[in-house]
C-alpha cells in the first residue's frame, strides 16, 4: 500500500509538470483610454471601438495541480474608429501589435469544475504599424504613436478535451501619444479578446 501511495504521489507531480501549447485566433475589441480624440470647430466626437484580428500561439507549463504560467506571442489589430465625420466619412485608426503575454493561470478545482482558470500577468506590446483612413485619405502614422506598450491582462478560460475558450481585458499602462504638440491627456489602450484555440500536449 506504501509503495502503491507512493507511485501514485509520484505520478500525480509528474502529471502536474506537463507543457502544453496552443495556437490561438479570435478577435478583439479595443479603444484608447482617450475617448475624444477628434476636434471639429471646438466640439469633441467620441471615439468607438474597433474591432479586429488576433492570433498566435501560447506554451504554458503546469508547474502544479492548480497553477500553471504561461507565455505567448499574438498579432492583434487594434485601435479605435468613429462614425460619420462631416467630409471625411468613417475613420478608422488601426494599430497593429506584436503582443508577448507573461500570465499566471489559477485553475480554480480541477476536481470539481475541470479546465476553468482565472489568469493575470503583463504583456508587452510592439507597434509594427499604424494606419489612418477616411473616404479621402489613407496613410500610415506609425510615428504618430510610441513603439512599445505594457499591458496588465486579466481574464478567465475554460478548456474542454483539447478546445480552449479565453477571454481577457488588457488595461494599457503607457501613453502611446508621441505627437509632437503637447497633449494633456494620457493615450492608453485597453482591448477585450476571445480566443478559441487547441491544446497539444508536449
Amino acid at each position: 500500500m506504501t509503495f502503491l501511495g507512493l507511485s501514485m504521489g509520484i505520478r500525480a507531480q509528474e502529471e502536474s509538470r506537463l507543457w502544453t501549447v496552443t495556437p490561438k485566433v479570435g478577435i478583439n475589441s479595443s479603444n484608447m483610454s482617450v475617448e475624444d480624440l477628434w476636434t471639429v470647430d471646438n466640439h469633441t466626437i467620441g471615439a468607438k471601438r474597433k474591432w479586429g484580428f488576433v492570433g498566435g500561439v501560447e506554451a504554458e507549463y503546469h508547474a502544479w495541480q492548480q497553477i500553471g504560467i504561461s507565455a505567448g506571442a499574438f498579432y492583434a489589430n487594434e485601435g479605435y474608429t468613429y462614425g460619420d465625420i462631416e467630409d471625411l466619412g468613417k475613420v478608422t485608426q488601426a494599430l497593429h501589435f506584436i503582443n508577448i503575454p507573461v500570465l499566471v493561470n489559477f485553475y480554480i478545482e480541477p476536481n470539481i469544475l475541470p479546465g476553468l482558470a482565472l489568469k493575470a500577468g503583463v504583456e508587452f506590446g510592439y507597434l509594427i504599424s499604424g494606419k489612418y483612413k477616411d473616404a479621402k485619405t489613407s496613410l500610415t502614422n506609425t510615428a504618430d504613436y510610441k513603439r512599445f506598450n505594457i499591458s496588465i491582462p486579466a481574464g478567465i478560460s475554460y478548456s474542454y478535451k483539447h478546445f480552449v475558450a479565453d477571454l481577457r481585458y488588457n488595461i494599457g499602462l503607457m501613453n502611446m501619444c508621441n505627437k509632437v504638440v503637447e497633449v494633456e491627456d494620457s493615450w492608453k489602450t485597453n482591448s477585450l479578446w476571445f480566443t478559441i484555440g487547441y491544446q497539444f500536449g508536449l
